[in-house]
């Protein structure tokens, strides 16, 4: 850690406050602020989408196919065409198949003898 010079000006003050009372003391530190009063911070909800090149509801659906990492990727894939995105018939199609084939529910032993 650095440490700050003391300078004859920091020695005086501090020599000066060792005759003051405590009730001085703070009296003097409530009235003295040197960088003045700082502005409030805006809050974060209000401040924009950091990526303005999308509008705000596709970016929304967006993060949510993110994070649904339980769905199936059919699923999602129907979900991306239907955004208007990519209207392409063979994907479109190809998703529908993925998104009703039917889903295990108990896990597989791959490396069981059968």
């Amino acid at each position: 850690m650095e440490s700050v010079p003391l300078t004859a000006e920091a020695i005086a003050f501090t020599e000066k406050k060792m005759d003051m009372t405590l009730d001085d003391i703070i009296k003097m530190s409530k009235k003295k602020n040197p960088g003045g009063k700082k502005p409030a911070r805006q809050p974060i909800k209000k401040r924009p989408f950091q990526n303005d090149n999308t509008n705000q509801g596709n970016a929304k659906v967006q993060r949510f196919m993110e994070t649904r990492s339980s769905l199936r990727q059919g699923v999602l894939a129907q979900r991306r065409t239907n955004l208007g995105g990519n209207q392409f018939a063979a994907t479109k199609q190809a998703a529908k198949k993925a998104a009703t084939m039917p889903i295990r529910s108990r896990g597989v032993r791959w490396n069981k003898p059968r």
